[in-house]
């Protein structure tokens, strides 16, 4: 039998997937990990998750939606990189398809395809971070690789890659509630907040390491507060390494009643309904779930151009992109924001639908379900053809 124990299946219409995760830690990677897996299974298919560590931020939604998972590392070491076993995971989990989800991950892809020849292996390109060098050679060595941005697609265009080889699929706006709860949301937040009714809010919503560029934006924010007389508030929803450092710099600027800290936050609606703009300095992103949620939720972008970040909204009408490492221009573009009506009328009536249409979690997942399943077909054709070729070579020796 060929590696991947497919044999036994190739009469039944259900396929078995496997989703390599690193850690459940709260990002957008990993929620579409989960994402993934909640569809497939309800296609009709087995989707299992294949985790480095156990735990995480989004552990429980993994619990709740009741996805069947194995985790490598008996304890939590703390090491994305330590996957004890994974080999024997995956012969003993039979999988039809295998798709990596995260940098960690995929940098295993290329050896997993190599000990697996015979099962479709995924590798996915959804980050704005340079490319370490395991993961790029596995993008050369797997059945096809998974993009979310037309940035992605172009690259890998241009460094020689089979367009054969790649997908394009967007991320799906994944907000757990929406716009039909804005309004109380609103006038919760605004309360607890101290933000008037003229009050500009401004939100930003990422992990505050070096790569989200918030320092950057708050250098901003001091320019735009040096030329302004407007009441605005910046609210900043995350956490991370850089912290302690954004937090002294609010308070050598004077900014503590200007800048708001709120933390990690599971659901985040409040947040984008209390808010008037969506803003990004950030350089890592390859198409960013903030900015797609932001847009769903009616706000109008202030973004860094940066990778995917001028798919996420109508440019001008929508949202204003401004090019990277000019602080300057980044205050001025606050600026006309808070002052622009228009922006925020075209936006609450555009953005809403722009990104129903181009990101709709129904669409995303049908594309996703229609994808992986043509890898996994593949994969039992390949079953198929192995099996004939002994059957044959058995009645030949005969």
């Amino acid at each position: 039998m060929p590696r991947g124990g497919v044999l036994p299946l190739l009469h039944k219409r259900t396929m078995r997937f496997v989703i390599i995760q690193d850690h459940l830690r709260m990002g957008g990677t990993e929620r579409q990990s989960i994402f993934l897996a909640d569809s497939l299974r309800k296609a009709g298919h087995e989707a299992h998750l294949l985790l480095f560590r156990p735990g995480g931020a989004l552990w429980n939604d993994i619990l709740g939606h009741e996805i069947p998972h194995r985790v490598l590392q008996s304890v939590d070491t703390r090491i994305c990189f330590l996957a004890p076993g994974i080999m024997q995971a995956l012969e003993e989990m039979s999988p039809d398809a295998i798709l990596c989800m995260g940098r960690t991950a995929n940098c295993y892809a290329g050896w997993i395809q190599r000990h697996f020849p015979n099962i479709g292996v995924i590798a996915t390109l959804r980050t704005g971070k340079l490319i370490q060098p395991l993961h790029h050679w596995s993008l050369g060595q797997v059945r096809a690789v998974l993009v979310n941005s037309n940035w992605w697609k172009r690259r890998m265009l241009e460094r020689g890659f089979s367009e054969d080889k790649i997908r394009l699929i967007h991320n799906p706006v994944m907000l757990r509630h929406g716009l039909e709860h804005r309004n109380e949301w609103r006038a919760e937040m605004r309360t607890k907040t101290g933000a008037g009714e003229h009050t500009k809010v401004f939100l930003v919503l990422a992990s505050l390491r070096p790569g989200k560029r918030h320092m950057e934006l708050l250098d901003s924010f001091v320019r735009y507060a040096s030329e302004t007389r407007d009441d605005w508030q910046l609210w900043i929803v995350g956490t991370g390494k850089e912290l302690p450092r954004c937090r002294r710099f609010v308070e050598a600027n004077g900014l503590q009643k200007r800048v708001l800290f709120f933390g990690q936050q599971a659901q985040t609606g409040p947040y984008y309904a209390g808010a008037d703009f969506a803003v990004s300095a950030s350089r890592e992103d390859s198409l960013p779930n903030f900015l797609i949620e932001a847009q769903a939720m009616g706000l109008p972008l202030i973004a860094v151009e940066c990778r995917g970040v001028c798919e996420c909204c109508i440019p001008e009408r929508t949202g204003i992109i401004v090019p990277p490492d000019r602080p300057a221009l980044f205050a001025e573009a606050l600026q006309r924001a808070a002052n622009d009506p228009l922006l925020q009328t075209l936006t609450m009536k555009e953005a809403p639908a722009f990104v129903a249409e181009k990101f709709g979690a129904e669409k995303q997942a049908a594309l996703s379900v229609a994808f992986l399943e043509e890898i996994a077909k593949a994969t039992r054709s390949r079953a198929t053809k192995a099996a004939a070729q002994a059957d044959a070579s058995d009645r030949c020796a005969i």
